[in-house]
């Protein structure tokens, strides 16, 4: 594994961590091209709205390991 790639990755902002996950995860999966496609604009739908303060993100942390 490139280390370089996990060091940088790590230095984004959550958000951006989970939807680079999420592509990573999509560029693997053995689903049909239309619906990997559809997951990808889903992701990036999602990235716009976090960033234009549509949506806001939720800490995993606050809701499930101390709540």
């Amino acid at each position: 594994m490139d280390n370089n790639l996990l060091d940088s990755a790590l230095k984004m902002p959550p958000n951006e961590r989970v939807a680079f996950a999420e592509l990573i995860l999509a560029s693997i999966d053995h689903e049909e091209e239309e619906t990997r496609n559809c997951w990808v604009l889903e992701v990036r739908k999602r990235i716009e709205e976090v960033n234009r303060g549509k949506a806001k993100l939720l800490d995993f942390e606050k809701l499930y390991v101390e709540g």
